[in-house]
């Protein structure tokens, strides 16, 4: 598989200069602050979607992805696969009849950023492994990202990572998720919200004096973080319908990487016969404008504080690739995507209706997914007999303080959590928003660390 610079794609170049998996993972973000994507999209054949049927998460995850990473022999890209998703849990059960959750917020870090974060460690790690390289990883966070990353390249040899979070933006546990870990990891809290942090990891790569020390990305941006959130889809679809049975899945929305990578798996490209795909925004709507205006850009003026703090990002990164993925037609997305804002009082009434009738809490993210599958059931009400599928991305302890001004009570914090919170804080530094010196002198000052 080869890869281009959207870049070139946008501006109709006929012979695009192609790219290796490798110089994709290794550079982040393409020349002139492109993404990388693959010139051509897998199809999966019906007998494989059938295969996947009571297979395992590990092998479902080998055989959707590799046709992306067929650069690594077979047997090597399996054996990280199998290494990172052999214990992955990723449970799905019938929440009310007809509408299934899948939980992704079983492991390292509790959050559903862990399936591609770890996956990406372990490709890196796989090649750096055949060289005498060093990099540095570059990611900005709104709250799961930074967590999920760290965790994943916690004492990798020859990887420091450099994680920005808004000092503001993040709850006291996220915090400590990143800045207890300490080895080779390095926190940066920037007053300004997270475009701010975003802006400054994606500046990195491009400025001539951080490429003596080799920058990559560890956001969505990399088209490894991105691509390993596809196997979601699949595996969710083989727990819940027989094919070709049609399903909707709701993915709550923030940066759009989640929701753009499982839009790879649309009957049209990768097979899967999904009817509709419900995209859940909280305030910061920028899917939701786009395709009630049926423009490609819309304005973007300022990150509203939500309850759902991992996706207030004003302007998503990934909307190029989805303009991508759907051929640049509006028509098509419209067709497929069903954009929906939901409020900060609706993300409250649906956790206290959830459990209410089921016993069962949702964090504030998870919400969001929820409330956009009862939205979409009220505006259509003729897909009542779909089975659909909501995402559900966080444990709730991630968020007490949240829950209880929600739900009157506290969620049981997992013993990891615990211990997190009450360790001491490690590399942690401070910088204003665009402060691209201050960072190159943290990076400067910390090369010699671990």
């Amino acid at each position: 598989m080869k890869y281009i610079n959207l870049n070139d794609y946008f501006l109709q170049i006929k012979k695009p200069k192609q790219y290796s998996i490798e110089e994709v993972l290794f550079t982040g973000q393409a020349p002139d602050k492109g993404l990388f994507a693959p010139e051509t999209f897998v199809h999966y054949d019906k007998t494989l979607i059938k295969y996947m049927k009571g297979e395992r998460y590990a092998d479902v995850a080998f055989r959707i992805l590799y046709p992306y990473f067929d650069d690594i022999p077979e047997k090597d890209f399996e054996a990280i696969v199998h290494k990172v998703y052999g214990k992955i849990k990723a449970p799905v059960r019938e929440l009310y009849q007809n509408i299934y959750i899948l939980e992704l917020f079983h492991n390292w870090t509790f959050a559903f950023k862990d399936f591609a974060a770890q996956l990406l460690a372990g490709v890196i790690e796989y090649f750096l492994k055949k060289t005498n390289k060093r990099i540095v990883v570059f990611v900005g966070t709104s709250g799961d990202t930074g967590p999920a990353i760290n965790e994943a390249f916690w004492k990798k040899k020859n990887i420091k990572v450099y994680c920005l979070f808004p000092k503001k933006g993040v709850t006291p546990i996220q915090r400590k998720q990143m800045t207890t870990l300490g080895e080779n990891i390095f926190n940066i809290e920037v007053d300004g919200d997270f475009h701010a942090c975003q802006e400054m990891a994606k500046a990195a790569l491009n400025d001539d004096y951080m490429k003596y020390f080799n920058p990559t990305s560890a956001n969505s941006i990399n088209w490894g973080r991105f691509i390993p959130q596809e196997v979601f889809s699949f595996w969710f679809y083989s727990k819940i319908a027989e094919y070709p049975e049609p399903v909707i899945f709701s993915i709550p929305t923030g940066n759009a990487g989640h929701i753009g990578a499982n839009f790879l798996a649309q009957k049209d490209i990768g097979g899967l016969p999904v009817a509709r795909f419900i995209a859940p925004h909280n305030l910061n709507n920028y899917m939701v404008r786009m395709l009630k205006n049926m423009k490609k850009q819309v304005a973007v003026t300022r990150t509203y504080n939500c309850l759902s703090n991992a996706m207030n990002v004003k302007q998503p990164n990934n909307i190029p690739r989805i303009l991508y993925i759907f051929d640049n037609d509006m028509d098509k997305m419209q067709k497929l995507i069903y954009p929906v804002t939901i409020s900060d009082k609706r993300t409250a009434d649906i956790m206290r209706q959830v459990y209410k009738d089921q016993n069962y809490l949702l964090d504030v993210h998870s919400a969001v997914s929820m409330a956009g599958v009862f939205d979409f059931l009220e505006r259509h009400p003729k897909y009542r007999d779909y089975k659909i599928g909501a995402f559900l991305t966080a444990e709730p302890a991630k968020f007490p303080e949240k829950i209880k001004s929600i739900m009157g009570f506290e969620p049981p914090i997992p013993e990891k959590l615990k211990k997190q919170l009450a360790a001491p804080e490690k590399n942690v530094f401070s910088l204003k928003a665009n402060d691209l010196k201050g960072l190159q002198e943290i990076v400067y000052n910390t090369r010699k660390s671990s």
